[in-house]
């Protein structure tokens, strides 16, 4: 596969996309593509191909509060 996707923009990204759609098809999701494939990422990678799997970015997580300091040391 020489070309990404469409609406894939990075190599990386279509890696996580893959990885996903392998994970549920692994977890029991009914694949969207006859594949004459047996491995689960196959089959995802061609339904990514065929732009049948819907994604979208997430907002990225919010930073953790940070946990104030404690004093361990006894007090006098």
């Amino acid at each position: 596969m020489s070309q990404l996707p469409p609406n894939v923009e990075s190599k990386f990204r279509l890696v996580h996309i893959v990885s996903r759609r392998a994970e549920q098809l692994v977890q029991g999701a009914r694949p969207k593509v006859e594949s004459k494939h047996a491995k689960v990422t196959r089959v995802a990678l061609e339904e990514v191909n065929a732009d049948l799997v819907r994604w979208q970015l997430s907002s990225p997580e919010p930073a953790a509060t940070e946990i104030p300091a404690v004093d361990l040391l006894p007090t006098e």
